[in-house]
């Protein structure tokens, strides 16, 4: 009797989410780029059904394994599980340091927006446009999902970030904190830093002049003893859009820079996202 009640349990149990590991090629980069991508639990036997689908954008010194690696798919596997989130692709770029910018590093920017979005909308079964498509970024990703949700509205249906590399002002080498922000920000905009192409990509720059009724659904937050202070230019982004006009949710809540804060609020972000996708 035990042998059986374990086989009926094993039998009603949800099938896992599978992670995978593939690399495209980019024509903008003219190189192979790696990526990992989430599908859910029906995906392999729904065979018609689409999927929105959600750009998981990395940290620096991080890779598209980060997902996976750092216990944030069984997370969202979790709340599929609990029936309290729909069903989705979760895919992840390596970004490379790049900040996803078009610059001296590379025209990584397209490469994430242009080839990689019509790679996945070739190759997995997604929503295709803006409708089905959402971003998420931690730390360099959170600037570069902001920054995106800013410049090109048309991309995603909403954005979601935790800890996003968001500065006051352009960071010098001889601040307090310059070596790790030259450190973070050299190879992409140069040393000493490039201000007009700080500029044309800092999303709060973006923000004064965000179009209220054509931005995506925007969340963000970050830990009120973030090491690198970033609270603060989170906190002026809230503001910024607030005077613009610009709906979206922000919120500070405890912790530092790091993972450990990421897993305390997480759930709220992927909640925010399974909102947009259910309107």
């Amino acid at each position: 009797m035990k042998t059986a009640a374990l086989v009926l349990v094993l039998a009603a149990a949800p099938a896992a989410a599978e992670v995978r590991y593939a690399t495209f090629s980019s024509p903008s980069l003219d190189r192979d780029v790696a990526y990992a991508v989430q599908l859910p639990p029906s995906y392999a036997t729904a065979a018609t059904r689409r999927y929105p689908v959600v750009y998981a954008l990395h940290g620096l010194f991080e890779s598209p394994g980060f997902w996976e690696r750092r216990g944030l798919a069984p997370m969202l596997e979790s709340l599929w599980q609990k029936g309290d989130m729909p069903e989705m692709v979760v895919v992840a770029v390596d970004g490379d340091n790049s900040f996803f910018v078009d610059g001296p590093a590379g025209r990584w920017e397209q490469m994430m927006s242009r080839d990689f979005l019509a790679h996945v909308e070739s190759t997995y079964r997604v929503i295709p446009g803006r409708a089905g498509r959402a971003g998420l970024g931690i730390s360099m990703g959170g600037y570069a999902a902001l920054r995106m949700a800013l410049a090109h509205p048309d991309l995603f249906r909403a954005v979601a970030t935790h800890s996003a590399m968001l500065l006051e002002k352009i960071p010098t080498a001889e601040e307090g904190a310059g070596r790790w922000h030259m450190t973070a920000f050299h190879k992409v905009f140069g040393t000493p830093i490039d201000a007009a192409l700080w500029t044309a990509n800092d999303p709060l720059a973006l923000a004064v002049t965000a179009d209220p009724k054509g931005a995506p659904a925007l969340y963000f937050d970050c830990g009120t003893e973030d090491r690198y202070g970033l609270f603060a230019g989170n906190r002026e982004l809230h503001r910024r859009l607030e005077a613009r006009g610009v709906a979206h949710e922000f919120g500070l809540y405890p912790g530092d820079h790091g993972y450990e804060y990421v897993h305390t609020v997480l759930e709220k972000s992927l909640r925010f996202l399974g909102r947009q996708f259910a309107r």
